[in-house]
């Protein structure tokens, strides 16, 4: 290339394009413009916003000019007219925005043309900041006929004809002067094979039908008319139906063509569509609501004859006191309006439909169709899942679900026209049955379901039907909410309740007594929201079931400290668990004739690093609620096995089993066979403790368990003996080893001779049963003698020596081992 020959000028969409590949951002004036443009720059322009937001030309080319037709010197856009200045602002402002190149077309109508030309935009910087556009067109127009384009461009077949008459002037044929693409398309025919062809020769049997008398009619008075006239389709094409609209301008006739078929068609579909339907419709007038068709659904469904319906309205089905639907809203054919109404049949006989309407034309007229699928089984269902959603199904009452929402309504802020007292000033009871688990447990859970829903009746009666509620929450768990309460009610009305439900129950012939404890909330200084007005409900329910059971308390303040404490307890708790930072210490029992230790009891203690040492009875039942005891009884055993097989051959180690470890019997059974078979500690060297309550639950299941248990060669023992009312039905049920009077009568040895004769029943009976028996919390020699003279086997007490961990026992025993005499604490 010779560098000294003028190259030519790059357009400005190439200048733009190469600047903005080779600089960051939007490309410079002086890159784009200054001395660039060449020839280019004739039909160019720049334009920048003013300070006042408009748009101003400062500079352009003669072309530019000319395309604006008028001379630039800071032009106003807002200036020109509206065909200039709307793309110049839409151009401009798409650039800015984009920033990049846009273009916008100016479009001018004049003497029945579309006169169209191009403008382009490219944003630029400017030193110092801002931006301005290049504005370019090269002036060229094109020109288009709206006439012609309109002619091509519609779907619709359009015909220009010229009359044919006869040497008298009587018409008699018309011939094509032009067409447009689609009625050659109708006709099956190339558009050039239009122009200069007959009518008669183009639409076969056209003198059959009175298509041609519309027409002369047409040209003949000048009246436009619309008519039907069937094309038949030729090579496998279908056969056309086609609706024509004439009009004339002297002798020339124009004709639109629109092909119907297709509607045909689909009202045929339609027709079917109705009067097959398996759902009931209508078509009805909009103002009278008169039926004007029905098709056989509706007949059989609603048991009206077709003419007694054809005779009715809307409003004749629709059932008494419910207006009918009415006139639809109107809209574009379309949506359909969908409303569940309630109609009556012919027999009178009300049923929930879902209605559907739609706008249609039925003939020449407007319309509606109505369709309805009848849900009144439906809505039945739905009603009864409602209905069970918020309601307990065995008592009938409302359930947590609904009381929650109850609840909330009660706290809500009071609305207009509420009065205050509706939204406050109310208690909130939580009701819990005492010995309700004994019932399920010795008389079957049948039993115990007519128990609680007698009980939820009872409650119902004790309140006011039109202003307060009894829900049952769950389980035995029951609650009520009452309005216009005071403490003094609030007081009245739960001694009621403890006394109504504690009153003897008579369920399949059994006598059945059950408690009920209560915890009382009142509105509103016990809570805001009904989560806390709930905890502290339970709370006051919880410190009434601590304090004895079959009695009420009201919320206070420092019951929330109180919880907060066993709440830390609890986390305490299962972190000992988990760390091993529980321990056992081992009580010996000694033998009353040998007066040599022959069994140690595992006592599980806590030495909690803040609190010291804390008493099995406060965590043991606190470990046996929240799920604790199965992983805690576990460590026991496994604890007490590995550390008794050091000790001498002839002690045992005597570990105590909850209740709620026989809930899972497998489980037990795995875990008492998994500690002998690790410790190595032979079965007859261990004895299992257990009180009345494990054969109290679900008796016959706990002595299979416990039958079980003993196959394996260890020792069953049962304590705390005497003091439950069917210890000696026991006895008779199971072949216990063991049995430990409860040392609540070897207090009163010496004092009460009542007392004395128990002991002496209870030795007497073990000896008769091969049973050995225990004497527990020996205290004193005197109490020691009276329990060799009544004929005790064993002692366990004070006496001889209190619990103390696995190493001091070793020494203890290492002490009393041989020495004969009776072991003594120190």
């Amino acid at each position: 290339m010779d560098p000294l020959r003028p190259q030519p000028a790059l357009s400005p969409d190439a200048l733009w394009r190469a600047a903005a590949r080779t600089q960051s951002g939007l490309p410079s004036y002086e890159s784009v413009v200054l001395g660039q443009l060449g020839r280019y720059a004739d039909g160019a322009a720049i334009a920048r916003t003013g300070t006042d937001g408009g748009i101003v030309i400062s500079w352009s080319g003669r072309r530019f000019e000319s395309w604006l037709g008028c001379e630039i010197r800071d032009l106003a856009v807002a200036s020109l007219a509206d065909d200039l200045a709307q793309p110049i602002r839409r151009a401009m402002e798409l650039a800015l925005r984009t920033r990049a190149p846009a273009s916008a077309q100016r479009n001018l109508i004049r003497a029945g043309a579309l006169e169209a030309s191009q403008l382009l935009a490219f944003p630029l910087d400017v030193r110092g900041g801002g931006a301005v556009v290049l504005l370019f067109t090269t002036g060229e127009t094109v020109r288009t006929s709206l006439i012609d384009a309109v002619f091509q461009a519609t779907q619709h077949g359009v015909l220009v004809l010229s009359s044919t008459r006869r040497h008298d002037g009587t018409l008699v044929d018309f011939e094509i002067v032009t067409a447009n693409e689609s009625a050659a398309r109708m006709m099956g025919r190339a558009l050039v094979e239009l122009p200069g062809r007959s009518l008669n020769d183009l639409v076969p049997r056209l003198r059959e039908t009175d298509a041609l008398d519309h027409l002369l009619h047409v040209v003949r008075t000048g009246e436009r008319r619309t008519f039907d006239l069937d094309y038949p389709g030729s090579s496998g094409r279908r056969d056309l139906h086609l609706q024509v609209e004439a009009g004339a301008i002297g002798d020339l006739l124009a004709m639109t063509l629109t092909d119907v078929g297709p509607v045909r068609e689909r009202e045929a579909s339609y027709r079917l569509l109705f009067e097959s339907n398996p759902v009931p419709m209508w078509v009805f007038e909009p103002g009278s609501l008169r039926f004007l068709a029905v098709n056989d659904a509706a007949i059989e469904h609603y048991g009206y004859a077709r003419d007694a319906l054809l005779r009715m309205t809307l409003a004749d089905i629709t059932a008494e006191g419910v207006p009918p639907e009415g006139e639809p809203p109107r809209r574009e054919p379309g949506p359909r309006n969908e409303a569940l109404r309630r109609h009556a049949k012919a027999d009178g006989t009300p049923i929930d439909v879902i209605t559907y309407t739609r706008d249609l034309r039925y003939g020449e007229a407007p319309a509606v169709l109505l369709a309805a699928t009848d849900v009144t089984e439906r809505r039945r269902a739905e009603a009864r899942v409602a209905y069970l959603a918020h309601h307990d199904t065995l008592t009938g009452l409302p359930n947590r679900r609904m009381f929650r929402e109850r609840l909330a309504e009660a706290l809500a802020a009071p609305e207009p026209g509420r009065r205050v007292e509706d939204a406050g000033g109310f208690g909130l009871f939580c009701i819990d049955l005492d010995g309700f688990k004994g019932v399920n447990d010795t008389l079957g859970h049948a039993v115990g379901d007519m128990l609680l829903a007698e009980v939820g009746a009872r409650l119902k009666g004790c309140l006011r039907a039109d202003r307060d509620c009894v829900a049952r929450l769950g389980g035995d768990e029951f609650a009520v909410l009452a309005a216009h309460l005071d403490p003094a009610r609030a007081a009245e009305l739960a001694r009621r309740i403890v006394e109504t439900v504690g009153r003897p129950y008579a369920v399949q012939g059994q006598d059945i007594v059950v408690g009920a404890s209560v915890g009382i909330a009142l509105a509103p200084e016990d809570g805001a929201d009904p989560e806390t007005f709930l905890r502290h409900a339970d709370m006051a329910l919880y410190r009434a079931k601590a304090e004895g059971r079959r009695r009420f308390r009201f919320f206070e303040y420092d019951m929330d400290a109180s919880l907060q404490a066993r709440r830390h307890l609890e986390h305490d708790l299962r972190q000992a668990v988990c760390t091993d930072a529980l321990a056992i210490h081992y009580q010996p029992l000694v033998g009353i004739d040998g007066g040599t230790v022959t069994v140690c009891e595992a006592l599980l203690r806590w030495p909690h690093p803040q609190r010291g040492w804390i008493s099995p009875a406060e965590f043991v039942p606190l470990a046996e609620e929240i799920g604790l005891i199965g992983a805690l009884g576990e460590w026991v055993l496994e604890r007490a096995c590995r550390e008794a097989a050091l000790w001498p051959d002839g002690v045992k180690v005597a570990v105590n089993l909850s209740p709620m470890q026989f809930r899972d019997p497998e489980a037990l059974l795995r875990t008492v066979t998994e500690a002998l078979d690790r410790s190595g500690l032979a079965p007859g060297r261990l004895e299992l403790e257990i009180t009345e309550s494990v054969l109290l639950a679900d008796s016959e299941a706990n002595v299979a368990a416990l039958r079980r248990l003993k196959a394996l060669g260890l020792r069953i023992a049962m304590d705390d003996f005497g003091t439950g009312y069917s210890s000696l039905s026991y006895l008779h049920r199971f072949p216990f080893d063991k049995i430990k009077i409860d040392q609540s009568f070897v207090r009163e040895l010496g004092v009460s001779r009542h007392c004395s004769a128990i002991i002496q029943a209870v030795t007497s009976l073990g000896r008769s049963l091969g049973i050995t028996t225990v004497a527990e919390g020996v205290e004193t020699a005197e109490q020691f003698d009276l329990l060799r003279q009544a004929g005790c086997d064993e002692a366990q007490g004070y006496l001889f020596a209190q619990p103390m961990p696995a190493g001091e026992l070793q020494a203890f025993l290492g002490r009393k081992a041989g020495s004969g005499s009776i072991p003594r604490a120190a």
